[in-house]
């Protein structure tokens, strides 16, 4: 068994944010390669390294190249150091060899601590999925050090990353991306048709969160150190090949749709806060205390009464409302039933199952209509309804109908307004 150093989260109920990141060395379950070369992959995840950097040439001059996929070391381990997140080596044209260094060790620490996640949670899953008698989700391409913006592309100056204004800088944060037309940050390489998540360097230096408590200074926004967004990001796939929001699967592999509803964002912040326990899905990039708490929290009091439906509402707001709901329902389990955490986790992936098998009927706009009863809130209160008649005979069905009015999420269709989906980002 290979061993990883990465970050978790552990439980400290006396913390304001109910824990802090602690960096351990894990079991990674990593399966063997037909070219003899122990890579970070598995069943579920492979994980990649996207980042390139400048070193000098035999003349000197600075000459791109690839910083390449993490190796074991001599002991077949994959044990780097975070290195506070990284630098930033796109503000200079040739850094510094040890600045370098740091620069790609933290992205190989960013490899191993998003590959130990994502097959926690894809295995996690996979296990549910098949209790559920449902198909397996197919494996996720992960990019750490995706769009780094450090070297030049082409000869126009182009690079891969994001272009504010007249200046490049690195993505920050992460998107779950398929093939088709590219949102926000352009996509220069082919995408996995079954989907692909991204994990940018970032840009700014946090100063708050549980990794600055951690190392007791400040620290790179880097998406690959943070499981919150790792879990996040996979909940997206989770969505696409279980209740499909967007329809893809009826569109060309290659013109996917990657726009988000609040009902993905949503179900996917419950993912994070599932697998990490806790509600505060950003604890690890923000402060979360007695005097400020991430508006995404999952212990938020937002209800329908928050719902923004203007054309340019954020979906991730929107998302919440349907998140605290599942959480608040993942509470209540938890106070009844020993296996209180794992019957919501199997309530909202039947729910989800269940959204995909809506159809529309055939013929032009189907595709709209199908997108726009699946992301309505109304359609998800009664698919989890049906999910509950299904796995436990509908003993939950009082405790889903309290959890869900309480949140005025409106239930068997009662408001023909909550079926209006949210607009869409496409985090």
């Amino acid at each position: 068994m290979k061993l990883g150093r990465v970050y978790t989260w552990v439980a400290r109920p006396s913390k304001p944010s109910g824990g802090a990141a602690r960096t351990e060395i894990v079991p990674l379950e990593i399966e063997s390669s037909s070219d003899g070369i122990v890579r970070l992959q598995g069943p579920h995840v492979i994980v990649r390294n996207g980042g390139e950097v400048y070193v000098p040439s035999p003349h000197g001059s600075p000459e791109p190249v690839p910083i390449g996929d993490a190796s074991p070391n001599a002991d077949g381990d994959f044990l780097f150091e975070p290195h506070r997140g990284g630098g930033r080596v796109d503000k200079v044209v040739l850094a510094e060899a040890d600045f370098r260094a740091r620069y790609v060790e933290a992205s190989h620490f960013g490899e191993v601590n998003v590959y130990y996640h994502l097959h926690r949670i894809a295995a996690y899953t996979g296990s549910l999925l098949r209790e559920l008698g449902a198909p397996p989700l197919p494996r996720v391409t992960a990019v750490v050090n995706a769009h780094h913006a450090a070297t030049v592309r082409d000869a126009s100056g182009c690079r891969d990353g994001v272009l504010k204004r007249d200046r490049w800088l690195p993505f920050q944060g992460g998107h779950y991306r398929l093939p088709g037309k590219p949102i926000e940050v352009a996509e220069l390489d082919v995408l996995a048709a079954s989907g692909e998540i991204h994990f940018g360097p970032g840009w700014t230096l946090l100063e708050h969160g549980a990794l600055v408590d951690r190392v007791g200074s400040r620290y790179r926004a880097n998406a690959s150190h943070n499981p919150g967004i790792i879990y996040h990001e996979y909940g997206h796939h989770i969505t696409r090949h279980t209740a499909d929001f967007r329809g893809n699967s009826l569109r060309p592999a290659d013109r996917q749709d990657n726009r988000k509803c609040a009902l993905d964002e949503g179900t996917s912040d419950y993912w994070a806060a599932s697998l990490l326990g806790t509600p505060h899905i950003w604890v690890f990039h923000k402060r979360h205390d007695g005097d400020e708490v991430h508006a995404r929290s999952l212990s938020s009091s937002k209800t329908m009464a928050d719902y923004d439906e203007s054309p340019s509402a954020d979906a991730h707001a929107n998302g919440t409302i349907w998140a605290a709901a599942l959480w608040d329902l993942r509470g209540e389990l938890l106070q009844v039933e020993r296996d209180g955490a794992r019957r919501a986790d199997l309530l909202v992936l039947a729910g989800l199952c269940r959204l995909g098998q809506i159809q529309a009927d055939e013929g032009r706009g189907r595709i709209v209509r199908l997108r726009r009863v699946r992301s309505g809130f109304a359609t998800a209160a009664a698919a989890l309804l049906e999910a509950d008649a299904w796995l436990y005979d509908g003993a939950h069905g009082a405790m889903i109908r309290a959890v869900l009015r309480r949140r005025q999420i409106p239930i068997d269709g009662d408001d023909a307004a909550a079926h209006r989906p949210a607009a869409a980002t496409s985090a």
